[in-house]
């Protein structure tokens, strides 16, 4: 039987996605006549008391490692004392070449007989093969893990490291080998990587001691099946006053955010940004003046987007993949909302930043354009919202009369009320990442706004 079956059985039969980690502090063991009888004791003690709780165990081979031959015995001994049907899940996060990942695989599986293993991507596929070679075997990928650090490298790039990882790594096995750790302090993560990866278990390890909060971690990485995330714990069970209980009240806690768990269809990165936009305060609804003086029931602030990292992020990769279709030679932002994102994605593109004043200069070089630049070069404009176009307009034609051509713009939102066929009249054309009915149509698919104000702006837009 493959873990995944495994795992799936003991899931059904304890009613648990509880792992419980086998993490020894060897100056928190109890006494013994040595220190191979003092981990076994522990182990043992721990798997009797919580065996019919758990959907696996982890250990972690660093803690047994720590205390020499005495530790990879006492490895061994505890193992072995773990129920037929649990399966075995070793925490060594292995990565190396070939040969040396062929030695570490034979060590997982025929001397602990883990019937899974934590693994690190870091050299690629090839050295993730020899631990899929017994298919009855799987892996679990490193992907986003609940470190503070973690984001450092692993949110580097665009698209970020860790959904880099999860989109090229499911394709190195099958649903039924290949899993991933995620951390539970990561519900982003979780959700962006469950839409990548719809059938794929996930490890999410950082619930109890490292604070990651539960009910948004399942209800961010949960398959619609409400399966498909193994919870471990450490700490918050193995050095419990009664293990026992405490591993009971995290099962039970879990399993009461799966009792009100309601799969949702998978969210397009369009939908997760416009639900993003609306929970941040950046689409509100009353009685609003425009920059243009219209009127307006409906108000779009992207400027709050700088005051919150991960939208911030969403919103730059959304222009990002209109960016990547364009030519241009600069990335020119529109004063003064679209300057943080322009800066960020020219940044990101490694392409020069320029931007036009709204008024010259009454100092120094008294210039209009900020940046370096030649004439003769093409500049792409980028821009928060657009409406009548007039400020598009305004910077284009800044751009324009230094020499430089102008022929695309970026937007997040567009309002659909004449600038589009504005901006045409002078050559330029319109590439938005949104539209107001998208935004209006999702908020409403979601429940996130009632018919009457649905209806009222759509009203407003069509007068």
């Amino acid at each position: 039987m493959n873990f995944f079956a495994k795992l799936a059985e003991a899931v059904q039969r304890n009613n648990s996605l509880l792992c419980v980690g086998l993490d020894p502090q060897l100056e928190l063991l109890p006494p013994g006549e040595s220190l191979e009888q003092s981990l076994v004791a522990w182990g043992k003690a721990l798997i009797e008391q919580t065996s019919d709780l758990v959907c696996c165990y982890k250990p972690n081979i660093a803690f047994y490692e720590q205390a020499g031959p005495q530790g990879l015995h006492a490895l061994q001994q505890t193992l072995a004392a773990i129920p037929e049907g649990i399966p075995i899940l070793l925490d060594a996060k292995r990565g190396d070449i070939g040969s040396t990942a062929d030695a570490y695989a034979r060590a997982a599986y025929q001397q602990y007989h883990a019937d899974a293993i934590t693994i690190s991507p870091y050299l690629g596929q090839d050295s993730i093969k020899p631990f899929l070679k017994d298919t009855d075997k799987a892996v679990f990928i490193l992907c986003q893990t609940s470190n503070p650090s973690a984001r450092e490298i692993q949110q580097h790039g665009e698209p970020p490291l860790f959904e880099f990882i999860a989109q090229t790594a499911k394709a190195w096995g099958s649903v039924d080998q290949i899993g991933f750790v995620i951390g539970a302090t990561q519900p982003d993560a979780l959700q962006s990587i469950r839409a990548i990866c719809p059938e794929h278990w996930f490890l999410a390890p950082g619930v109890g001691a490292q604070g990651g909060d539960l009910a948004q971690a399942l209800q961010a990485g949960l398959r619609a099946d409400g399966i498909g995330m193994i919870i471990p714990v450490s700490r918050g069970v193995i050095y419990a006053d009664n293990p026992r209980q405490a591993a009971l009240n995290f099962r039970d806690a879990i399993n009461a955010v799966r009792a009100g768990f309601i799969p949702s269809a998978a969210l397009s990165d369009r939908e997760r940004l416009i639900i993003s936009l609306f929970e941040h305060g950046c689409v509100r609804f009353g009685n609003f003046t425009l920059a243009s003086g219209k009127q307006s029931p409906i108000y779009i602030d992207i400027r709050r987007v700088i005051s919150f990292p991960d939208l911030f992020k969403q919103a730059v990769a959304a222009y990002l993949k209109l960016l990547h279709t364009l030519q241009f030679d600069l990335v020119a932002g529109v004063p003064y909302a679209a300057l943080p994102l322009s800066t960020v994605a020219a940044w990101k593109m490694t392409v020069p930043l320029i931007y036009p004043r709204k008024e010259a200069k009454a100092h120094g070089t008294g210039q209009m354009i900020e940046g370096a630049y030649m004439p003769g070069q093409c500049a792409v404009l980028m821009e928060d919202i657009i409406t009548s176009g007039g400020s598009i307009l305004t910077a284009a034609e800044t751009l324009r009369s230094a020499g430089l051509h102008v022929d695309d713009v970026v937007v997040l939102v567009e309002r659909k009320q004449g600038g589009a066929a504005a901006l045409a009249e002078h050559g330029i054309k319109l590439h938005p990442v949104l539209n107001i009915y998208e935004v209006l149509d999702t908020l409403k698919a979601h429940g996130l706004i009632e018919a009457d104000i649905y209806t009222n702006v759509i009203a407003y837009l069509q007068g």
